[in-house]
């Protein structure tokens, strides 16, 4: 009877080793056996930057009553609007449209703008008047049907007084430039 005692303690004890035993490997097998995947695709898009001036009209029945030299240019790389206008009699005006554009990819954003050229604000012989201007920080979105129409006209007042008409030819010149960034 201890003997059979002392063989059943050893069995036990074999049988509780061996369970051990295979609980461990099995352990071990898994944690060097376990493999995390991570797996996915990533597109990134073709972005394209194109904010210029396009669609330049001159306005019908301009350079009325057989008036104005007149010139418009819009630079190489259509971000740049001059133009240069002589009137040569009251009545006679020059008005043109251009459209701003967003043919890229992008949001674009209008940092700054600038005006440069004659100063008319001491000749009472022409009037000038530009609408549509964006607004600073407005968005430009891409896509023709979110352009932004700007219309100029300069014009040689019907009605002003002998006193005020120039005393030599007048040539008004005016540049605008747009300055669009990355809208965030």
């Amino acid at each position: 009877m201890k003997r059979e005692s002392v063989i059943l303690r050893k069995r036990n004890i074999f049988i509780a080793l061996f369970l051990l035993l295979i609980v461990g490997i099995s352990f071990g097998y898994a944690r060097l056996e376990t493999t995390l995947s991570i797996t996915g695709d990533t597109k990134i898009s073709k972005v394209g930057w194109l904010v210029h001036f396009k669609n330049l009209q001159i306005t019908e029945n301009s350079e009325l009553n057989g008036g104005a030299n007149t010139a418009v240019i819009v630079d190489n790389d259509d971000t740049k609007v001059t133009y240069s206008v002589t009137l040569k009699k009251p009545g006679d005006f020059f008005e043109f449209t251009v459209d701003v554009v967003n043919d890229g990819t992008l949001d674009a954003k209008l940092n700054a703008r600038r005006e440069t050229g004659t100063d008319i604000s001491s000749q009472p012989f022409v009037t000038y008047s530009v609408e549509g201007l964006p607004a600073l920080d407005s968005i430009l979105e891409p896509g023709a049907s979110h352009k932004k129409t700007i219309r100029i006209r300069v014009e040689y007042p019907v009605d002003i007084r002998p006193v005020d008409l120039p005393s030599e030819d007048f040539t008004f010149t005016k540049t605008i430039e747009l300055d669009y960034i990355q809208a965030r």
